[in-house]
């Protein structure tokens, strides 16, 4: 999948502060039911370390920023949602949408178990470690 089919964005949403556990409860259903969709890669719900009453999502989808506004946004189950939505937010909603860099890098830990003695790239990185050789750091 190249760049241009591949969707990006972080959503805020800033809730007042009597109505957020209303707002991360239809956030997570809006999620659940967006996961099911075709063009739907990932996401991940987060909360603001600089202001816990702002839900933050993470979201990746394999279609352009078009057709996602233009299809997506619009489904059946989210009309309650987008209804409610308003009542809810402290401030406006702010969708960020991002352009990956050229080449891309895209990265992530490999879990093993604790015990295994095996070090990950990541780690082998930050802790000065030279490169792995058969997926094992020497």
């Amino acid at each position: 999948m190249t760049s241009q089919n591949r969707l990006t964005f972080i959503v805020h949403l800033p809730a007042k502060p009597e109505r957020y556990a209303e707002l991360e409860a239809g956030v997570r259903q809006v999620l659940t039911d967006m996961s099911r969709e075709p063009d739907f890669l990932n996401c991940t719900l987060h909360r603001s370390q600089n202001d816990p009453n702002t839900l933050v999502v993470y979201e990746t989808w394999s279609c352009d920023r078009e057709y996602f506004l233009q299809h997506h946004l619009p489904r059946h189950y989210r009309a309650e949602f987008e209804r409610e939505l308003p009542g809810r937010l402290a401030a406006e909603r702010r969708i960020e949408f991002l352009d990956e860099v050229s080449p891309p890098l895209r990265l992530s830990a490999e879990k093993l178990p604790p015990a295994s003695g095996v070090t990950t790239l990541a780690a082998a990185f930050y802790a000065g470690g030279s490169p792995i050789t058969s997926g094992v750091a020497k």
